[in-house]
């Protein structure tokens, strides 16, 4: 206690002693003449004049730069800030040019076979295991209608099988449950092509003295009352020839990677009137050849 009652009254008097330096100095600086004795005390007490300058100079600047500090701190917070919503701002922009992209390809298909349809976004998936099936956002209050073909610019996804007023859902052709005739573009032979649980569609009674080749193009046949003739399926692949067999074995990859779907189209209209719109470009290819 009585060490720290002496510390307190050295500082005390140094604090003192340097108030009474500055004072004295201003005073004589004040003066626009001095005699010899107040020349003496300011010579005498410069140097500790100027260390006492220097330290309020350090303290002063010391202060300025915390200040300083403070300030870039707050001001590297809010460009931060502002940098996260430009960076937010620039992927919700590139997520719209995106979809406006695919939107765009995908209304290409409408163009070229002139048939009524929907947009609709897929807002739910329910691909696990053998069941392949995808909820659109639009249902009979937008006139959507069981069996209703479903579609990319890419090629054939599925058919609605079941609606409710805002919403639908969709059984994709990879789904086990589907099975749709179809023929082959060039040779017109035809076949079945069945939903499997894998990446690739099964083929059958595909004729084993069909003139088909790997990579042929699989379309709709229009046969079966769901899906109008001409629409894309996919392409042959991993084509197998047994002697004695009826039927060739074959795989098909699909034309539309199902499992990425955001946007698609649902043809709307009479099976006749869409049968005749999308088998038009194959119309017009034939007469061609």
């Amino acid at each position: 206690m009585r060490l720290f009652r002496k510390r307190s009254d050295f500082v005390l008097v140094i604090v003192l002693v340097i108030v009474s330096v500055i004072l004295l100095m201003s005073n004589l600086r004040a003066k626009k003449s001095l005699n010899f004795a107040e020349r003496t005390v300011v010579s005498i007490l410069a140097p500790f004049q100027n260390v006492v300058d220097w330290s309020v100079l350090q303290v002063t600047t010391t202060w300025d730069d915390y200040v300083v500090l403070l300030d870039t701190r707050e001001e590297n917070k809010r460009l931060l800030v502002s940098l996260d919503m430009l960076e937010f701002e620039k992927h919700a922009l590139e997520e719209k040019l995106k979809s406006y992209e695919r939107l765009e390809k995908l209304l290409t298909f409408p163009d070229l076979i002139n048939v009524p349809f929907e947009v609709a976004r897929v807002i739910g998936r329910d691909t696990a295991n053998r069941m392949k099936v995808i909820t659109l956002n639009k249902g009979s209050l937008h006139g959507i209608e069981m069996n209703m073909p479903v579609v990319t610019h890419r090629g054939l996804v599925g058919r609605v099988m079941k609606v409710t007023h805002v919403a639908c859902k969709v059984l994709l052709i990879t789904d086990v449950r589907s099975a749709i005739d179809a023929i082959v573009e060039d040779s017109r032979d035809g076949l079945i092509v069945a939903g499997a649980n894998s990446p690739l569609l099964e083929t059958k009674y595909l004729d084993v003295n069909a003139d088909v080749k790997e990579g042929a193009g699989i379309i709709s046949s229009g046969l079966g009352g769901v899906f109008p003739k001409g629409l894309f399926i996919g392409r042959l692949k991993n084509i197998i020839k047994k002697e004695g067999d009826l039927f060739l074995n074959a795989r098909l990859s699909l034309a539309v990677d199902v499992n990425r779907l955001e946007e698609v189209l649902i043809l709307k209209g009479a099976l006749s009137d869409l049968d005749e719109a999308v088998d038009e470009p194959v119309k017009k290819e034939e007469a061609a050849e």
